[in-house]
C-alpha cells in the first residue's frame, strides 16, 4: 500500500481542518527544529517557537504550509484565510498568534487524536519500561469494520487456548456494539462485574494504582468462567443500550500510566491466575480501542474479508500503528486473519492480500540485528497470516455462548488458528515420565553440562543419520508402522513400504529383523493383540551396513533358516543370482521365479528358479516366514535408463506380492521397502491404484511426527536427562511444541521476542513444497545444530541456539541435494545446473528464462517439491535454496506457498 504525499490542503473550512493538516505534518517529521507546537482552536490558532527563532519565518513556514496566500494582515494581526464562497474574498479569519518559550516535552498518550499537536507526533509513544505483570499475555483482535467474523474467531481462540489446560480472560471491550456479552448473557445468566466496572473503578482510583478494581474483579469474575474461560461482558445488563457513560481514553490522567488500562488487566489476569488476556475491541479506528492497539507489549490480532473496505481499512491502520507504536524486538508481532473467502474463485484474492498484509506488518517491525544470518525462515514463519475459509454454518450463529462454543469446535475453528493459540499458550516445560505425565519446571542446565549434552546428541545423530552405520536398537513408531501392524494382526503382511531417499526405509527394515518375529516387533511399536508369532526372514539389505550390523543380519536370518542345519544364502550370493538374471532378460514368470529363489534360498532351502515354487509352497504348508527386502538400489542402479531393470522391480512388486497372496491360508508375508521413484518408473501403468493400496504404510513424516522425531533423538541421546525415552514417545500431539522447549527454546529467541516459534520454524525450514519431511534431514539438522551450540554459553535454557539452528540448515540442504541427486539422477542434473548459475540470476521468485530451464524441466522440478509456480514466477523451499545459494528478494512468502501447495493438492 504506497504512502501517501502531504499536500497543500484542498479546502481549509473550519480550525479542525487546520488542526489536522498540521497534525499530519507533525507525524510525517516536516515540522522545523524550532517549532515546539501548533494548536488550533475554533478562535484562533497559537503558534509556540524556540525563543531563538523569528516569528516572520514561523508565518512564513505556516503560509507555504497551507499554500500561496493563506495568510495576510488583517486589522494589525497576522490571521489564516479560512474558505468561503468560491470567486470573492475570504471573510472567514483564524487569528494567529505567536508564542517564543522553550516548552517541556509534553506528555504523549495512547490516542488516535492527541490532544496536543506538538512535533513529537512525528515519534513513537514511549516504550513500556516493562513486561505485564506476571508475564501475562495480552492480545486484542481489531477489524476495521463489523461483520468479518473478529468476535467469532475470539470466542474459538480463547476456547482453544482453555482446552489446552490455561484459564484464559476474555474481555468484551467493544463498548457500542458488544457480541461476547449477548452470547454470555442471554438465558438470564448472571453477570456479577463487567468492564464497564472495571473502567468505573480504575477512573475512581484516587492514587493511580489499580488495586481496587483488581481486587473486586478477582472476587466477583470467578462466578463468570465457563470451561476455563473467564468471560468479563461490556456491562452488567442488557436493558442498557446507551453509550458508554466513561471510555479507556478517560483513565488517561498526568498521574497515571499511559498504558494504564492494559497494565490494569495484565494484573487482574495474573490475580485471576489467567496466563493470558484476550480482548474483543470495537471496530474502526475508534478511541475505545487506541489504549490498548496502541500498547506494542499487545498482540495486535486483525481480522479482516477480501474486500477492498475491509482489507485496505486494516492495512491503513497497521501503517499507523506501526508509526505510532512500532514492534520491538521483546514485543509480540501483529497476525492477520483473512476471512469469508472461498477456496474455489477467490484464492487468488486472498494469497494476495496475504502478501499486502505481511508487507505492512513488516514495516510495523523495529529491525533485529542479524549478525550475518539468514532469516527469511524466521520473518516468514512469524508474519504468515492465517486463513479461515467461508464456512456456511457460521453464517448465522446460536444465540448462547455454549451453542456458539460448540459450533466453532465441530467447525474445527481452532485448528485454524492454531498458531495463534501455539504464541498465546504460556510455556510450561514438561518433565515425562514413563507415563507421559507433564509437570511445570524451569530448567537452566549449567554451562558445563550444557557442552556436553550437546555433544552427546550430535554424536548420537551422527551414528543415527545414516542406518547402515547405526548400532542403536531403539527406534520411534510412527503411523505408518501402526498402520501396518493393526492390519496384520493374525496373518503375515504382503505389502510395498515406499519413501523417498532418507525416509527410514533401511532404518525401519533393521529395526523390524533386530526383533527376530512379528509379534516381538508389534509388541515394541505398542500395537496391542497381535498373535502371529512369524519369524521374520531379511532377504536383501543394503550392501552398505556396518560389519557389527551385518553380523546381526547374518545371525539372524540363521534363526528364520528353514531348520537347525539349513544354511541361508548370503547377501553376494544372493545379489549374484540376480545380477546374472539382468544380463539374460528373463520373462515376467522367470523373474518371479528368480525372486522367489531368493527367498527361498534366504532361509536355507536349496531352491532353483524351476522348483523354487514348489519348495516354497511345501515350506508354507508347516511354516510361517515374513521375508524383508531392502537395497533394491544397490541391485538396479540404472533402472530409470534400463527396461530390464524396470521390469525385474515390477514382477517383485505385483506378481511376487500375487503369488504369495494365492497361497491358501497365507502363510508367507513379504515387505518390500523401495524408493518410491523406482516405483514410479516400473510401474507405468495404474502406478495410482497400486500408490493407493499401500499409502497406509508409506513412511512419510507428518508434521507431529516429525517433532516428535526430534524430541525422541534428543531423549536418546542422553541429552535431554529429564524425559523418558517411552514419554517421550507418547506424549501428546498438542503437548510436542511444549515438550521441546528444552531442545530448542519456546521462540527462535527469548520467549518475550517477536522471533518465530522454533517448532514453526523447525518444520518450515526442512519441509519442501510437496509437504514431504524426511527422517535424515531432521536427525542432520539435529546433528550439525548441536555441533554448532557446543561452545554457545548465551542459551542456559535450551540445548540448540537460534544462530547454529540456521547455520545447520546450509549443512541440511547440501546433504538434501546430495540425496536427491542420488536417488534422481535427472533431477540432479537440473539441481547442479541451479547451482552452477551466476550469483546475479540466483534470486527467487524467479522467472524460467532467468535459470535458463525449460518449462519441462521446471515440470520436474515441481514434482519432486524443488520448485512451485505461482503465476509467472518460482520459488524454492528453504531446504534446497540455502544448499542452492539462491537468495530472496523482497518479502519472503515460503509458507504461503507451502499453504497454496496444501490447497491445490487438497492436503489440508
Amino acid at each position: 500500500m504506497p504512502e501517501q504525499e502531504i499536500k497543500v490542503p484542498e479546502h481549509i473550512y473550519t480550525w479542525v481542518d487546520v488542526d489536522a493538516h498540521l497534525a499530519a505534518l507533525a507525524a510525517d517529521g516536516q515540522w522545523p527544529d524550532w517549532l515546539h507546537e501548533c494548536d488550533a482552536f475554533w478562535d484562533g490558532l497559537e503558534m509556540t517557537i524556540a525563543p531563538q527563532a523569528s516569528p516572520q519565518v514561523a508565518l512564513s513556514w505556516l503560509s507555504d504550509a497551507f499554500g500561496v496566500n493563506s495568510t495576510k494582515t488583517h486589522d494589525g494581526e497576522t490571521v489564516l484565510q479560512l474558505d468561503d464562497v468560491p470567486e470573492r474574498p475570504s471573510a472567514r479569519l483564524l487569528p494567529i498568534s505567536v508564542r517564543q518559550r522553550e516548552l517541556e516535552p509534553s506528555r504523549r498518550e495512547p490516542r488516535w487524536r492527541e490532544r496536543r499537536i506538538v512535533r513529537g507526533l512525528g515519534e513513537p509513544l514511549p516504550h513500556p519500561e516493562s513486561p505485564f505483570p506476571g508475564n501475562v499475555r495480552i492480545a486484542a483482535m481489531h477489524s476495521f469494520k463489523g461483520g468479518v467474523g473478529r468476535t467469532l474467531h475470539g470466542v474459538a481462540l480463547a476456547d482453544a487456548i482453555a482446552r489446552r489446560g490455561d484459564r484464559v480472560l476474555l474481555v468484551d471491550a467493544d463498548l457500542e456494539a458488544p457480541g461476547i456479552t449477548w452470547m454470555f448473557s442471554t438465558h438470564s445468566r448472571r453477570v456479577d462485574f463487567s468492564y464497564e466496572d472495571f473502567l468505573a473503578l480504575l477512573h475512581s482510583s484516587e492514587d493511580g494504582r489499580p488495586d481496587d478494581a483488581v481486587k473486586l474483579g478477582a472476587a466477583y469474575l470467578p462466578n463468570q468462567m465457563i470451561d476455563n474461560v473467564i468471560v468479563m461482558p461490556t456491562r452488567r445488563s442488557l436493558r442498557d443500550i446507551a453509550p458508554p457513560r466513561l471510555e479507556p481514553t478517560d483513565l488517561l490522567t498526568p498521574d497515571r500510566s499511559i498504558y494504564y488500562l492494559t497494565e490494569s488487566l495484565a494484573a487482574l489476569a495474573d490475580r485471576l491466575g489467567a496466563r493470558t488476556v484476550l480482548i474483543d475491541l470495537r471496530a474502526g479506528s475508534s478511541e475505545l480501542a487506541a489504549p490498548v492497539l496502541l500498547d506494542p507489549r499487545v498482540q495486535r490480532i486483525f481480522v479482516t474479508t477480501i474486500s477492498n473496505q475491509s482489507l485496505y481499512g486494516t492495512l491503513r491502520t497497521i501503517q499507523e500503528l506501526g508509526r505510532r507504536a512500532p514492534t520491538r524486538a521483546d514485543d509480540p508481532a501483529s497476525v492477520a486473519v483473512i476471512t469469508q473467502f472461498r477456496q474455489e474463485g477467490h484464492w487468488e484474492l486472498a494469497t494476495n492480500a496475504a502478501t499486502l498484509l505481511r508487507d505492512v506488518i513488516t514495516k510495523t517491525l523495529e529491525p533485529i540485528a542479524q549478525e550475518g544470518e539468514d532469516r527469511t525462515v524466521d520473518r516468514d514463519v512469524t508474519l504468515e497470516p492465517i486463513f479461515s475459509v467461508f464456512q456456511d454454518r457460521l453464517l448465522a450463529l446460536p444465540a448462547s455462548w455454549e451453542a456458539v462454543v460448540e459450533l466453532v469446535r465441530r467447525q474445527q475453528l481452532a485448528e485454524t488458528l492454531g498458531p495463534l493459540v501455539e504464541g498465546l499458550v504460556v510455556p510450561k516445560e514438561l518433565n515425562l515420565t514413563e507415563d507421559a505425565v507433564a509437570t511445570d519446571t524451569i530448567s537452566v542446565v549449567k554451562i558445563g553440562d550444557l557442552a556436553s549434552q550437546r555433544e552427546a546428541l550430535s554424536e548420537f545423530a551422527r551414528r543415527l543419520a545414516y542406518a547402515e552405520t547405526a548400532d542403536d536398537t531403539d527406534f520411534l513408531p510412527t503411523e505408518s508402522l501402526r498402520n501396518m501392524l493393526v492390519s496384520h494382526r493374525t496373518e503375515p503382511p504382503v505389502c510395498v513400504v515406499t519413501g523417498a531417499k532418507g525416509s527410514g526405509k533401511t532404518f525401519t527394515q533393521l529395526q523390524m529383523c533386530f526383533r527376530k518375529t512379528w509379534r516381538d516387533y508389534a509388541q515394541d511399536v505398542g500395537v496391542e493383540d497381535v498373535t502371529l508369532n512369524a519369524l521374520l526372514a531379511p532377504v536383501l539389505v543394503s550392501k552398505n551396513l556396518s560389519d557389527p550390523t551385518g553380523e546381526r543380519i547374518s545371525e539372524i536370518q540363521r534363526n528364520a533358516s528353514a531348520s537347525p542345519n539349513a544354511k541361508p544364502a548370503t547377501q553376494l550370493e544372493l545379489r549374484d543370482l540376480v545380477d546374472n538374471a539382468l544380463r539374460s532378460e528373463p520373462t515376467n514368470v522367470q523373474w518371479r521365479q528368480i525372486w522367489l529363489t531368493c527367498m527361498a534360498r534366504a532361509v536355507g532351502i536349496d531352491a532353483s528358479p524351476d522348483d523354487a515354487e514348489q519348495k516354497l509352497v511345501d515350506f508354507a504348508a508347516a511354516n510361517t516366514r515374513i521375508f524383508l527386502f531392502d537395497g533394491l538400489e544397490d541391485l538396479l542402479q540404472d533402472l530409470l535408463d534400463s527396461d530390464v531393470q524396470r521390469q525385474a522391480l515390477r514382477v517383485l512388486l505385483v506378481d511376487c506380492l500375487d503369488w504369495l497372496r494365492s497361497l491358501r491360508g497365507r502363510p508367507l508375508g513379504l515387505v518390500i521397502f523401495v524408493r518410491r521413484d523406482l516405483v514410479q518408473a516400473a510401474i507405468k501403468q495404474n502406478y495410482g491404484q497400486f500408490s493407493a493400496r499401500y499409502s497406509d504404510y508409506e513412511l512419510k513424516w507428518n508434521h507431529f511426527e516429525a517433532l516428535r522425531l526430534a524430541l525422541w533423538v534428543a531423549q536418546r541421546s542422553g541429552a535431554l536427562p529429564q524425559y523418558t525415552s517411552e514419554g517421550a514417545a507418547s506424549v501428546k500431539n498438542q503437548d510436542l511444541s511444549t515438550a521441546l522447549h528444552p531442545l530448542w527454546g519456546e521462540k527462535m529467541g527469548s520467549i518475550r521476542s517477536r522471533e518465530a516459534r522454533s517448532d514453526g520454524w523447525f518444520l518450515a525450514a526442512l519441509s519442501d513444497f510437496n509437504e514431504q519431511i524426511q527422517a535424515r534431514d531432521i536427525v542432520t539438522f539435529l546433528k550439525e545444530s548441536a555441533a554448532l551450540s557446543v561452545e554457545d554459553s548465551r542459551w542456559p535454557d535450551r540445548l540448540l541456539t537460534p544462530a547454529a539452528m540456521r547455520k545447520a540448515l546450509v549443512q541440511c540442504s547440501l546433504d538434501k541435494i546430495r540425496a536427491i541427486t542420488e536417488e534422481s539422477p535427472q533431477v540432479g542434473r537440473l539441481l547442479r545446473h541451479l547451482g552452477n548459475l551466476a550469483t546475479d540470476k540466483k534470486r527467487i521468485p524467479f522467472i524460467p528464462e532467468t535459470v535458463e530451464l525449460s518449462s519441462q524441466n521446471l515440470e520436474i522440478l515441481a514434482a519432486n517439491g524443488v520448485v512451485f509456480r505461482e503465476e509467472d514466477q518460482y520459488w524454492i523451499p528453504e531446504i534446497f535454496r540455502h544448499g542452492l545459494s539462491f537468495k530472496a528478494t523482497g518479502r519472503p512468502k515460503i509458507l504461503a506457498i507451502a499453504n497454496l501447495v496444501r490447497q491445490r493438492n487438497n492436503l489440508d
